[in-house]
């Protein structure tokens, strides 16, 4: 949508750039959590610090329920929330 639209709808991909980089953070914390939840299950199972493995479990299926779970209702403000965004005139800012 951003790189298709930039200079047909440059104000509808604008407004959708705090949106944008919320997700792009999002995901990012996600993959790294994702990756932290690999080693913590294998750790876990050689009974490593099983305490710490396991919180390291449980807050990567928490941000996944709780923060990942949002993506697609974020996406949908980036590509179809330009509307609202754009509704008032520049000048009533």
């Amino acid at each position: 949508f951003v790189a298709g639209q930039t200079k047909a709808s440059p104000n509808a991909v604008f407004s959708g750039s705090v949106p944008y980089l919320m997700l792009a953070g999002n995901l990012v914390a996600g993959w790294q959590l994702a990756r932290s939840l690999i080693i913590a299950e294998d750790l876990a199972s050689r009974s490593f610090d099983t305490d710490f493995m396991l919180a390291k479990i449980v807050t990567a299926r928490f941000y996944a329920e709780h923060i990942l779970n949002k993506a697609p209702g974020i996406r949908d403000s980036i590509v179809d929330g330009a509307e609202s965004v754009t509704a008032l005139p520049v000048d009533m800012y």
